[in-house]
């Protein structure tokens, strides 16, 4: 009789499902999808997946973990993405043999890197809600280092595209991550607006949808070049010189 029980369909289905965690992994991404990320529990994952209730906790010791290795993997999509926006259609050497390799355009690149955020955002909006869902420190502690490092590999594309541009004297001088900061934020926002249906009226086709996308990465490029090009603001000279040391108000 457990011989018999063991070799059951149900049973194999619950114990030899074959790559469980990927079959988990693909559960959650389709509850994610199609009902929300409050809707994602351990039990639902494992009755979508076909398997016992017991079953993902073999992978995935909590929810916590779940949604971890979920956005692991969103994550490194979007890195994957970036990337190779980053390096661009020349990245296998020059046009043609013996010629030199074409410069490398800054801006370009800036738009290339913002325009795969944005299309990779927009096409994954569910690994976009796991990836940047709110964390509660207190109960899940901070992020597993693999999702902590892959995350910053995904950003650091951004801060690597703007030291090209201030190479290229096409964004202003300092800490790129600054810079890096504000082309998240708008790419971040316009992704995160389209995906939430609320660009539907002033954006109707995906002809006017890829337009808006670059004329954004070109304004934000713009105004870089534009700050970048200003002189620098002299010392006040009016009243006696502050304390140099001193932190100074406006």
């Amino acid at each position: 009789m457990p011989a018999a029980k063991r070799d059951s369909p149900a049973a194999k289905r619950n114990y030899h499902h074959g790559d469980l965690r990927r079959a988990l992994l693909d559960s959650a991404w389709r509850i994610v999808a199609e009902k929300g990320l409050a809707a994602l529990t351990l039990r639902e994952v494992a009755r979508a997946a076909g398997v016992s209730h017991a079953a993902p906790y073999h992978h995935f010791s909590t929810r916590t973990a779940l949604l971890d290795a979920l956005a692991e993997e969103g994550f490194a999509g979007l890195d994957r993405a970036m990337g190779e926006a980053k390096a661009g259609p020349a990245a296998g050497g020059p046009a043609e043999v013996g010629q030199t390799p074409r410069p490398v355009d800054g801006a370009d690149v800036m738009v290339r890197i913002g325009r795969a955020y944005v299309d990779f955002a927009c096409a994954h909006p569910e690994q976009l809600q796991v990836m940047f869902r709110p964390r509660h420190h207190e109960s899940e502690g901070p992020p597993p280092p693999a999702l902590a490092e892959i995350g910053a590999q995904a950003y650091g594309h951004l801060a690597d595209g703007v030291r090209v541009c201030q190479a290229q004297g096409l964004a202003p001088a300092g800490d790129p991550n600054e810079l890096a900061l504000s082309a998240w934020s708008l790419v971040h926002g316009f992704a995160s607006l389209w995906s939430q249906g609320q660009l539907g009226a002033l954006i109707p086709n995906p002809e006017q949808f890829a337009r808006q996308r670059d004329q954004l990465l070109r304004n934000l490029q713009a105004g870089w070049q534009t700050t970048a090009a200003a002189p620098a603001a002299p010392a006040a000279q009016m009243g006696s010189a502050p304390n140099a040391g001193a932190p100074q108000t406006i």
